[in-house]
């Protein structure tokens, strides 16, 4: 999941389970201790509005009404009820107390707090939502924090439903109104969501102030843990914006604080957007000595790749056999291709056959044949070579690349040499009677001719040992 996806992953049932225990609800409903408590914890004395009685009868009606959303206060005979008779029952109740006499103000926002609450127990985010909005419309009826908290929720419920505009719009008059209150009430959690908030909406300059607000203020507070993902939305922010070198001071906190895999091969590529390819090959080496590669395919190969331009081709072979025997890589062609071709360049000639043969069986490649051959030629192993020239001459007699006809010339060619060495003349001519119909320069035809005349010495050469 990509990280923009799972800062959207917020659901309706999430923001159920913090919209009761942070919205601060008046006295009189089933929330008003949780109410109670976060009034005395805050730090300074917010504004206060003048909260009207409920009536005596409303109250009574309540109380019923509780007693249906909770089956703790249920009757055996309405623990029977299921949950969606429970809550069309609530309903109902809901709507009798709304529409009886007396009701103020006040009174018809705690029906429309219990009807968010039947909404979330329904996971109707709509509904919730449409519940809360009318909350609002008594605000000058409810207390200040409670209205605050009411605003807050709604825009998780709108991020919720990908409706980001509003949301930000919510959070903007949320915290707007609770920091001329006490700017010490936008807490590090707020922070954090209203970054993440400005990230999904690509506004990741604002997205990176809130989440530093965050960092900063978890700081100095002992019982707040700074976590490693308001990180992580720090460093998807810089990446967005090209910030490579913020991005790489982003990662070196991460790996020292939670060292994840991830975080070195981030690293190493922030260094390769900077240029510093030297730094970024160390990276991905130090990546790898550590074990954080073992089931990354891709970086392994890198790590040896790099081996290579490093004029160590050697330890390029290493690698790729020590992570062919740990199973970390597939015995394919390409793998095995780059194998024998490490072993190749670092002239370990005997230990390339094997990797190359299986690789050029595999995809029946014309060019892998033919480097195998000139391995084995270079080797003195003449008869494989012939075998492996003939094979290379075939892939490219059947192949329409415009450059085969120049390959195979060089095949017969290298394939008239072994023949030579090996004392089978009748065959090596044939090969350059073959090599003669394949030439198309000047050049080719004079080096056909000098062959020709090595030919005839070591023919004579031959018959004279004989004689």
């Amino acid at each position: 999941m990509s990280i923009k996806n799972t800062l959207k992953s917020l659901s309706v049932v999430a923001v159920a389970a913090v919209a009761f225990a942070t919205v601060p609800m008046p006295q009189g409903t089933p929330f008003a201790e949780t109410a109670f408590a976060q009034e005395q914890a805050a730090k300074k004395p917010r504004k206060t509005r003048k909260v009207q009685a409920i009536p005596l009868p409303f109250q009574k009606k309540l109380e019923k009404i509780s007693e249906v959303l909770n089956p703790e206060e249920m009757s055996d005979a309405e623990k029977q009820a299921t949950q969606t008779e429970r809550l069309a029952r609530a309903s109902q109740l809901l709507d009798d107390a709304y529409n009886s006499r007396g009701v103020n103000d006040y009174a018809k926002s705690i029906v429309w707090q219990y009807r968010a609450q039947i909404a979330f127990d329904r996971e109707d985010t709509p509904g919730a939502i449409n519940a809360f909005e009318n909350v609002l419309k008594f605000k000058e009826s409810i207390p200040v924090a409670q209205e605050h908290g009411i605003m807050y929720n709604l825009a998780q419920l709108y991020y919720s439903i990908e409706n980001y505009d509003r949301a930000l719009q919510y959070l903007k008059d949320w915290e707007r109104e609770v920091s001329a209150v006490d700017p010490a009430l936008v807490g590090v959690n707020q922070l954090v969501f209203i970054s993440q908030v400005y990230y999904t909406l690509n506004e990741f300059n604002t997205a990176i102030t809130y989440i530093d607000r965050a960092i900063t203020d978890a700081e100095k507070v002992d019982t707040i843990e700074v976590k490693e993902n308001w990180y992580g939305l720090r460093l998807a922010c810089l990446w967005e914006l090209k910030d490579y070198k913020r991005a790489q001071d982003t990662l070196i906190t991460l790996i020292v604080n939670w060292p994840d895999p991830s975080y070195w091969n981030q690293l190493a590529a922030t260094y390769q957007e900077l240029g510093n390819e030297t730094a970024s090959w160390s990276i991905l080496e130090a990546a790898y000595k550590q074990g954080f590669l073992d089931d990354k395919p891709a970086q392994i190969r890198n790590v040896a790749q790099i081996q290579i331009a490093r004029d160590a081709p050697i330890k390029c072979a290493w690698i790729i056999e020590d992570a062919l025997k740990e199973e970390q890589l597939e015995r394919d062609a390409e793998n095995l291709r780059t194998l024998g071709q490490c072993y190749m360049q670092a002239a370990e000639f005997d230990k390339a056959i094997a990797p190359l043969t299986a690789a050029a069986k595999s995809e029946n490649d014309g060019d892998l044949w033919f480097q195998i051959g000139q391995v084995q030629l270079a080797s003195d192993d003449l008869t494989d070579a012939v075998t492996s020239f003939d094979k290379a001459n075939s892939e490219f007699t059947s192949s329409k690349d415009s450059k085969a006809a120049g390959k195979r010339f060089s095949t017969v060619m290298m394939k008239a040499q072994a023949l030579i060495e090996l004392k089978r003349f009748k065959e090596a001519k044939t090969a350059f009677a073959e090599a003669s119909k394949i030439a198309k320069t000047s050049r080719q035809r004079r080096q056909i001719s000098q062959w020709r005349g090595y030919l005839k010495a070591e023919e004579a050469r031959e018959a004279t040992l004989k004689g």
